[in-house]
């Protein structure tokens, strides 16, 4: 069985040497959210991550399955006068979130601890956005003096491999300082499906596909001037 990372150790996670190594800023630089994005942070702990990200998008769920590492966070969301964090006490295989309701799940150091990889994924499809990505961050399986066993760990090829297995597309792989890889997944299949959608989907609530641009301008013309006569006779 994973271990978890005990609450007793939160001040590990907030400790100067840990940026040398796991930037927080490099990190999202490379996964680009938006002003407008609403970001879970799922596995925030004491808000390592939570915090800069709440400084790019519009909102941040701080979700966590140990109550004291919310607690930390949220003595730091008081003090810094955050407004756009809600934190949210979860349980491991299940996420307290709508469907459709996360543009960006993030996962740092926390998808080797899960036992049941299957049920968290199928999750997290169920809350991602229609282009929503999952950006999962892991230790590097090899030796070394931090972090979890080395038998613990996961390669990046098998996180991939997983993540396929349950409904995930890669879509970028790269280092995340000397540690870490970093893998941002999206929902198979989407690209595809959007690619084969109609260019104006729905026109006056009746579905009707266009051979191009210049036939949906011609058409909305067109519609503007028959209610024009309608409405006033000419």
């Amino acid at each position: 069985m994973p271990h978890k990372f005990d609450v007793t150790n939160a001040g590990i996670l907030d400790s100067p040497e840990r940026i040398q190594f796991l930037n927080p800023d490099s990190i999202l630089d490379k996964v680009r959210p938006g002003r407008e994005i609403v970001l879970a942070d799922l596995g925030c702990g004491t808000g390592y991550f939570t915090i800069p990200a709440s400084r790019r998008v519009k909102k941040v769920f701080a979700i966590d399955i140990q109550k004291g590492m919310l607690d930390i966070l949220g003595e730091k969301i008081k003090k810094q006068k955050l407004t756009n964090i809600e934190a949210i006490l979860s349980e491991e295989a299940s996420i307290p979130l709508p469907g459709n309701s996360v543009d960006v799940l993030l996962m740092v150091n926390v998808f080797h601890e899960f036992e049941d990889r299957g049920s968290i994924l199928k999750e997290g499809k169920r809350i991602l956005s229609v282009n929503g990505r999952l950006v999962i961050v892991d230790w590097k399986k090899m030796e070394m003096e931090l972090g979890p066993p080395v038998e613990e760990r996961l390669t990046a090829e098998e996180v991939i491999s997983i993540c396929k297995n349950n409904g995930f597309e890669v879509r970028e792989q790269s280092d995340a300082g000397l540690y870490n890889y970093l893998l941002i997944f999206g929902k198979a299949g989407i690209k595809k499906k959007l690619e084969e959608m109609p260019a104006d989907r729905y026109f006056h609530g009746k579905r009707k596909q266009y051979s191009d641009i210049d036939d949906l301008i011609r058409k909305t013309v067109e519609d503007r001037r028959k209610r024009r006569m309608q409405q006033t006779g000419r």
